[in-house]
């Protein structure tokens, strides 16, 4: 499985990272939810801003890539 991961993340790194970022996002609600019992809505605001951060991050690997080929 690890395999057809990595196979995956190197093929399609955005997408991947939006996937992370959803899951990840997901679980934080439900365990916000549980615990507390509400929702804070202003968190979305920073998962915003560090999947912005992380998709610059990976566009810029990228491009390295292709310049160091």
């Amino acid at each position: 499985m690890s395999i057809a991961y990595n196979k995956f993340k190197k093929r399609h790194p955005y997408l991947n990272l939006i996937i992370i970022f959803i899951v990840a996002s997901l679980l934080g609600i439900l365990i916000e939810y549980i615990i507390n019992g509400d929702f804070i809505g202003s968190g979305f605001y920073t998962a915003l801003f560090l999947m912005i951060i992380y998709l610059l991050k990976a566009w810029l690997e990228q491009n390295n890539k292709k310049r160091k080929n």
